[in-house]
């Protein structure tokens, strides 16, 4: 018999049944009630009937619902016959059927009613008869536009981000407030499980299957919505759906997935209008339960155990109403400026990145919203609270000061204008505003009430949730994924060879679908070039970004999610670059360290830089590796035949192999990170030297240059193995120093550096200045010489560890004079 568990808690079969079982109940129990009576006694209760009178004159939506399943099912039959696959009219027909919408006029006049009735309520306004609005009403400064696009019969696609379950129904309630109309969002399968809940949800929703959907299916569902939009239907996209529909943990905004329903909204021969929404929240309902993995009890956090036991006794019939006033404090809706499709469609064409249209349609939408979503003070109290956490500060009104100094900054360069602040914000000092932004932290159990840090800061209750407020905060765009972000470092030749063989690669496998991959460079008006030429100055200009790789300058948007991270800096600067993204990354990551060459002001490895840093920043969570081999971006660029290899330790190291591996790319692994990051620069550096002694007839013999090689090997052996490396990385059968000493030694710049100095030694010139001259000759001529500069580090590496290495001792004296 399998033993019990400990505790006497139940096994996880056991959990998983009775979770069923509890969702079952709760089914049946929900199924029995009337939803739609419930939505008829709020629309005639009094205070749902002054919007009953008002929503009473709503006219009929989606007349056109018909022909819209007719033209879905005429386009999916020619869709699924141009494809050469089996299509069954009948069961076109009867996925249509599930997916559309069915409108019912009462019971979207009593919806309407209700769900005005209820989230005037749950949230303040400033206004009821213009709900979700500041009192200038800013928010809807396009809505005249909007309107006149409507009355010429354009359909309209409304690209929202997605905050919380309530998102929909605020959208639904201005645009009832302001004679938009009713557009259809997707609802999953699930959500109709329950009947009666399924006939409310349906005269608002086209219904989609979020798993085990077959090509059939989705054609039909790319269609229905491809229909909406050529029969001047509006329908909703959030923006942000990922892992099937679900909002974003963190509260962060991400970048766009490709989506069937944007797609097929965008795919018609018909103009249409892309509508903006951005969504605001000074308290997000299901905070903790998203970014805490809380229950969904958390939506009641603010409502108070004693005032509602008050308001039990005092009020018997009116405590539930009187209790949610005002739950969820202040929330907005803007709306950016609408854009025709046909100029999206003339800016996509002319955009170099190479993206599809849904992605640059989804893209422009999402940059639109970070412009224009609101910062509340909830956000900015907690990103103030972060920032002087994270600094050691205890005055929290100073640290907040500067978090909207900041923003203000990061707005004005990024999208050329002030943040929208809400009037909170504006119209009162720094310090209020803190107060009333950690009252509302408080409320909703991110802060303890009343308990101060040993800083003297306000105590924090859920890290988490202060992560998912601050984010909210964040004007910055992230990936759409949670696990894999990949960042290079760098915008030279070797930084822009690597980015462009990783973005092909990841373009080729389906492993890396939603994958983002970053290029960063701190030089902004490099990235400012490449983000918009797409290619680089110099001599791989021919060559363009993949169009699945972002450029940016920005720190934060670099780093704060990367999962890996491909160092290739010049290494002049590498230390600076390396604790920056030490202090802004989050999460755990891999480091790679492409980097070529020695660190000029500590002569030391970057990779042992690396360690180091991680170590003295207690990054503990990081791991480093070295990526060496015959390769350099001439031969990533035109896809030649070469072999790399990474070393690192061993946890997740053929994974990130293959990250790589692309043919006629090989990647082989090794254990000695250490001895694969010295290779490559001791193979420049004897190949260098030995490109001079053969100039100089010195090496003119097979056994000659035999020896040498031989001599070169044993002093490497001899740095490796003080340096805490590897013998065996520099054996004739390793692939880190055979084939990098055979790429640099005959062949290559230094090779190349190393015979033209010998014929300048030849003819009896100073030797150390005529180095210097031709060093910089060939870089003006564009051939970085790296080994001339790392021979003077790797001696004096090697003088401070106490080793005699002639070969390299000779070579300094004579082109260096030391």
């Amino acid at each position: 018999m399998a033993p019990r568990p400990s505790g006497g808690r139940p096994t996880p079969s056991l959990q998983r049944r009775l979770v069923r079982g509890l969702k079952k109940g709760v089914v049946r129990l929900a199924s029995r009630y009337d939803f739609v009576d419930l939505l008829r006694r709020i629309s005639e209760s009094d205070s749902g009937r002054p919007w009953l009178e008002r929503f009473s004159q709503l006219p009929p939506e989606w007349p056109q619902a018909p022909a819209i399943k007719e033209r879905a099912r005429e386009l999916t039959l020619a869709q699924l016959e141009g494809e050469g696959l089996p299509a069954s009219p009948a069961t076109i027909a009867g996925y249509l059927e599930e997916i559309a919408v069915r409108y019912d006029h009462q019971i979207h006049i009593w919806g309407a009613t209700a769900v005005t009735t209820l989230l005037s309520g749950f949230f303040t306004q400033h206004d009821p008869a213009h709900c979700f609005l500041s009192p200038d009403q800013r928010e809807i400064a396009h809505l005249e536009q909007l309107q006149e696009h409507r009355r010429r019969g354009l359909g309209v696609v409304y690209l929202m981000n997605h905050s919380s379950h309530l998102d929909e129904f605020v959208l639904a309630v201005v645009m009832a407030q302001h004679g938009l109309g009713l557009p259809l969002f997707a609802a999953g399968a699930n959500m109709m499980a329950v009947s009666s809940v399924a006939r409310v949800l349906w005269i608002s929703s086209y219904v989609v299957r979020r798993r085990g959907a077959e090509r059939a299916y989705l054609a039909a569902l790319f269609n229905y919505c491809r229909a909406i939009s050529e029969l001047g239907g509006q329908q909703g996209i959030f923006l942000e759906a990922w892992a099937g529909g679900a909002r974003s943990r963190d509260g962060s905004l991400r970048y766009p997935r490709r989506l069937v329903a944007i797609r097929g909204a965008l795919a018609g021969e018909r103009d249409l209008v892309i509508q903006p929404v951005a969504m605001s929240y000074s308290m997000v309902p299901e905070d903790l339960s998203l970014a805490g993995r809380q229950g969904a009890w958390t939506w009641l956090r603010g409502m108070g155990l004693i005032p509602t036991l008050g308001r039990v006794l005092l009020h018997p019939r009116s405590w539930v109403w009187r209790s949610v006033q005002g739950l969820y404090g202040r929330a907005y809706l803007t709306l950016p400026r609408p854009r025709l499709l046909s100029e999206l469609k003339a800016a996509c064409a002319a955009d170099k990145k190479g993206a599809h249209l849904d992605e640059y349609v989804a893209l422009t939408a999402i940059t639109d919203i970070a412009r224009a979503k609101k910062v509340m003070a909830s956000q900015l109290a907690a990103r103030g609270l972060v920032r002087a956490r994270r600094r050691g500060e205890a005055d929290l009104s100073a640290a907040t000061a500067a978090e909207l100094t900041a923003l203000r900054e990061y707005h004005q360069e990024t999208f050329g204008q002030e943040p929208d602040l809400e009037d909170f914000i504006t119209g009162r000092p720094i310090p209020e505003v803190v107060a009333e932004g950690l009252a509302t932290l408080r409320r909703r159990a991110v802060l303890w009430p009343l308990v101060k840090d040993q800083a003297g800061l306000p105590r924090v209750r859920s890290p988490k949730g202060l992560a998912f407020y601050a984010n909210h905060g964040d004007r910055r765009l992230y990936s759409p994924t949670a696990d894999q972000n990949i960042v290079v470092v760098g915008a030279g030749d070797w930084a822009f060879a690597l980015v462009h063989h990783l973005g092909t690669r990841m373009l080729e496998d389906k492993r890396y679908l939603n994958a983002s991959l970053t290029l960063y460079d701190p030089r902004r008006e490099m990235i400012e070039h490449l983000t918009y030429d797409r290619s680089p100055l110099g001599r791989f200009a021919e060559y363009r970004l993949p169009k699945n790789v972002f450029a940016t300058s920005d720190l934060a948007s670099a780093f704060k999610k990367a999962s890996e991270v491909v160092l290739a800096s010049p290494a002049a600067y590498f230390r600076e670059q390396v604790e920056h993204l030490l202090a802004h990354a989050e999460q755990g990551l891999k480091l790679v360290v492409a980097t070529r060459g020695m660190e000029p002001a500590s002569h030391r490895l970057p990779l042992m830089v690396t360690q180091e840093l991680a170590r003295e920043m207690g990054r503990g969570d990081v791991s480093v590796y070295a990526l060496g081999g015959a390769l350099g971006p001439a031969d990533l660029l035109p896809g030649r035949p070469a072999r790399a290899v990474l070393a690192g330790p061993p946890a997740g190291r053929a994974e990130l192999a293959a990250l790589f591996a692309m043919r006629p790319l090989e990647v082989v692994v090794s254990d000695d990170p250490v001895g694969v990051a010295l290779a490559w620069v001791l193979a420049g550096v004897y190949g260098l030297w030995g490109g001079y002694l053969t100039r100089l007839g010195r090496l003119v013999t097979p056994a000659s240059a035999g020896c040498y090689l031989a001599d070169a090997s044993g002093e490497a052996i001899q740095l490796c193995r003080a340096l805490g490396g590897s013998a065996d990385s520099f054996s004739a059968a390793s692939p880190a120093w055979a084939t990098a000493f055979a790429a640099r030694g005959l062949g290559g710049p230094a090779r190349d550096f190393g015979r033209r100095l010998g014929a300048t030694s030849r003819r009896g010139r100073d030797l150390p200045a005529a180095a210097t001259r031709l060093y910089e000759q060939m870089r003006e001529d564009g051939q970085e010489i790296g080994a001339f500069n790392d021979l003077r580090s790797v001696c004096l590496l090697a003088r401070g560890l106490g080793l005699e290495l002639p070969i390299l001792e000779e070579a300094w004296a004579a082109l260096l004079g030391a």
